[in-house]
């Protein structure tokens, strides 16, 4: 098993970390993706307007470096958007060059 973690931003700062443990980083991302879209049910909307990422990074952190407010070795990124008049749920790799979090 690995290290993954995911943290949940609102306003450039960090509200939540939660270890994941996964045999890889697809796994890890369907396992997150679970998680949030039972998280997102019938908000999905409200946090398509607010922005709410949800972002997958390789490995944990100590607990003194969360109060760091920038995603660290960054996978990718869950988060909701409004298409057509309908709320969903996407999925954002990270940019392959490795310039850090998606816009």
């Amino acid at each position: 098993m690995q290290n993954f973690a995911m943290t949940t931003w609102a306003n450039d700062r960090m509200v939540a970390y939660e270890p994941v443990f996964a045999r890889s980083s697809a796994e890890a991302t369907a396992f997150v993706q679970g998680m949030v879209t039972e998280r997102v049910r019938d908000h999905t909307s409200m946090l398509a307007r607010l922005g709410v990422p949800y972002v997958i990074e390789t490995g944990h952190r100590e607990l003194s470096e969360l109060t760091v407010f920038m995603p660290l070795n960054v996978i990718g990124t869950w988060h909701a958007v409004e298409v057509n008049g309908a709320a969903k749920l996407v999925w954002q790799p990270k940019d392959p060059e490795g310039r850090g979090m998606p816009e």
